[in-house]
Order: C-alpha cells, then structure tokens, then sequence
C-alpha cells in the first residue's frame, strides 16, 4: 500500500497500538495503528455506532501460565479480545452488532514447530469470534509479511501495508525480544515462542 492511500486519513489523529495492548475510540477523526508479525490484531467496531478499537496480542489464551495482572494478561489472546469488546459495550456500543476484521499470525520464523505461534494465533480468534457470534467481514492472516494496520472504526474501514524486508527484520527483532521476556515471566506451557 502506498502512502497515497493514507490520504483519506491524513487528517485524523493516529494513535498506535504497542504489543499487549489495546484502544478503543468513539470519535469519527480517529485511526487506531499497530504494526504486525505473528501477533493478531482484531479491529471490531459497533456497526450502528461506529464505535470501535483494536487489540494486539501475542499468544492465544492465558490458560496454564502464570499471569499476574492486566498489563500482562492482555498479551493473551483470551483476555485482549474481552478487553477490547467490554470496552466497547461501555462506551456505548451493542453486542449484536458488533463485527470484526483480523489481522496478522504471518509465519515470518524458521521453526521445526507443527504449531507455530502465528497459526495458533489465527485458529484462536477465528474460533472466539464463531462462538461469541460476532460478524467476521474481512481478514489478512497468515503469509509470511508482517503488516501495518490502520483501522478508522467510525467507517469501519482498514488499510494494511505490507512491510518491506527491512521492516519485517525489525518486527521479527522486537517479537523475539519481547517474545524471551515473556517466557521468563511465565515460564510454563509449551507453544513455541518466537522462533
């Protein structure tokens, strides 16, 4: 994606989204931004509000780790895709119309693994959003390029670019980074990491 097709948002306000995190907006001038690899980002939105946000996270379920409060929790699939929905129910939005578009779960590492971080990432939040009904209308998953996302949740529409070899290498050195300093603060369950 170029740059000319950020125009439409050139006058919004841009707030970007790091691993373990989530935001939500209720303001028409907003795009919410994340930068992806294996990790998954689920941008879903009220349809008849246009309230809306995304989440970031790096692994599926908190189920068997060690996880000690919110900051960390959120890395958990599980958790990041509760968060973000209860954000949006409070701040007006209505469970029956909620949809979704997914992002992310590239397999950017050389692994021996049968699952690998970002398949595991992707099975999780196909299922969670079948089972909670939500309405899936998009998704950019799996491959091998990481992903810049920009989400405008008032008009419900995304823009991802691709990232070039340069920015993947960086993407890839961040997630392994956060990726070993994850697994020493919680230090049980067997999925692979980050290559």
């Amino acid at each position: 994606m170029s740059s000319s097709a950020l125009q439409e948002f050139s006058n919004f306000e841009i707030h970007t989204v790091q691993p373990g995190d989530f935001r939500i907006t209720t303001q028409p001038d907003e795009v919410i931004s994340t930068l992806l690899g294996s990790c998954i980002s689920a941008c879903i939105r009220c349809s008849k509000t246009g309230y809306g946000g995304l989440n970031h996270f790096l692994l599926p379920s908190t189920r068997g780790r060690n996880v000690s409060d919110d900051h960390q929790a959120l890395r958990y699939g599980d958790y990041a895709m509760e968060v973000l929905i209860g954000a949006i129910l409070r701040a007006g939005g209505c469970r029956a119309s909620l949809e979704a578009k997914i992002f992310g779960g590239a397999n950017m590492y050389a692994t021996d693994s049968s699952k690998p971080v970002g398949r595991s990432n992707i099975q999780f939040v196909l299922d969670f959003i079948h089972s909670e009904n939500i309405t899936l209308l998009a998704e950019d998953i799996g491959g091998t390029n990481g992903r810049k996302i920009y989400f405008h949740p008032y008009s419900g529409k995304v823009k991802v670019q691709k990232l070039h070899k340069q920015k993947e290498d960086d993407v890839k050195h961040f997630e392994t980074k956060y990726g070993q300093n994850l697994k020493k603060e919680t230090d049980t369950g067997t999925i692979e990491l980050f290559g």
